[in-house]
């Protein structure tokens, strides 16, 4: 059971503010905030270098609260500035020769088929493009249709940028596991908002954002990677961080998933995103799900009954991403109004989401992202305002 009361207490802004858009940023706790301006503030005071120094056990103490967040261990687990950097560094590090297939969907995320675009025209790789099932989640009959002896990795969005489906991935990674297949889980919205834990995902790999679920600071992320298949990557990229250097000719790689980060980062960032970890594990990721699957649920159901709105998300089983519409007020309108009444949403139509909404025949959407510390009152108050609309 989360006590709201008391989160909220560690959110100043929602004394005047309501954030519905935590799949965009959300809001960092206030413990996670202070550990980052103390340190920048130590680092003004002593200098950069020295407070490294001082404050080592707290920064390597990052690997330790994301490998429990998601059930893994510490050396499984690398920081990066963002999860779309994690994601590349998996993707690019992975050996892939002209006629290797990689398995996605609609769903993933627009980066991600920059990616595999990328590698078409580079290398040759082919792209087979699964199809959702008639509740609109990823078709699982059909990808295990698809793995063939030429199936070289299969990647999945747990969660869209753009959509509250919450797609099938523990049966992806049984079908990926059974196959031999490594399954790439981007887990960008899902980490924070679902409990996680990759001895159920059966996932490769994993990578997410500390901005959004995680209510880190922006600039932050990390990856995920099965230490049992660390030893067939090779890193596209390697810096000292990644390595020991033994002489001119000579160095040797880090046997853990660190032998992909470089040496250079915002160290108060990285601190401030373990603490917000923590926070999340504090409260229970299991206690999040349960509640931000009830928020969305019931924002879903005010929106329909009580505003006259459309509500776009598809699938069985849905969390927070509330994506919806009304007929003949473009969606920019409706978050224009709720920002002038002190309520934040936002407006989809970009690349993140371009493959599914053309696919869907959407060309923007309102998203309202609900959280934990999000209360029916503050659902409510927006479904009010678009009902005037």
């Amino acid at each position: 059971m989360i006590n709201i009361d008391s989160v909220r207490a560690d959110i100043p802004a929602v004394e005047k503010l309501v954030h519905f858009n935590n799949a965009g940023t959300s809001l960092m706790p206030l413990p996670a905030y202070e550990a980052m301006i103390n340190y920048q503030q130590s680092e003004q005071d002593i200098g950069g270098y020295e407070t490294a120094e001082k404050f080592g056990e707290l920064i390597s103490k990052f690997y330790t609260q994301a490998a429990r967040l998601i059930g893994a261990r510490p050396e499984e687990i690398a920081y990066f500035d963002g999860a779309t950097r994690a994601w590349q560094t998996f993707f690019y590090s992975l050996a892939l020769k002209p006629g290797d297939r990689i398995l996605t969907s609609y769903f993933d995320y627009g980066s991600n088929y920059v990616g595999f675009i990328d590698r078409v025209r580079r290398e040759g790789v082919e792209i087979d493009v699964i199809d959702g099932d008639k509740n609109g989640e990823l078709d699982l009959h059909a990808l295990e249709r698809a793995i063939t002896d030429r199936t070289a990795l299969i990647s999945l969005s747990h969660i869209p940028t753009a959509n509250g489906i919450i797609n099938p991935a523990q049966a992806v990674g049984k079908l990926a596991k059974q196959a031999e297949v490594p399954f790439l889980l981007d887990a960008c919205q899902s980490a924070g908002q679902l409990d996680l834990n990759i001895s159920e995902l059966g996932c490769t790999a994993l990578t997410t954002a500390g901005r959004k679920y995680l209510r880190g600071p922006r600039g932050t992320g990390f990856l995920y990677i099965d230490q049992s298949f660390l030893s067939n990557m090779d890193p596209v990229m390697l810096d000292q961080q990644g390595v020991t250097l033994m002489g001119p000719d000579k160095f040797e790689i880090n046997p853990t998933c660190r032998r992909f980060e470089n040496f250079e980062v915002s160290f108060s960032s990285k601190v401030g995103f373990g603490r917000a970890l923590q926070y999340a594990i504090d409260i229970g990721p299991a206690n999040i799900e349960e509640r931000v699957v009830e928020l969305g649920k019931y924002c879903r159901q005010r929106l329909i009954d009580e505003a006259g709105a459309q509500v776009h998300d598809l699938g069985t089983y849905r969390g927070g991403i509330v994506m919806f519409s009304k007929s003949g007020v473009d969606p920019i309108k409706i978050r224009e109004l709720l920002s002038e009444n002190s309520i934040n949403i936002w407006v989809s139509n970009g690349s993140g989401s371009l493959i599914e909404f053309q696919k869907r025949g959407i060309e923007s959407l309102a998203r309202a992202s609900l959280h934990y510390f999000n209360t029916h009152e503050e659902i409510d108050r927006m479904v009010s305002l678009v009902s005037q609309l």
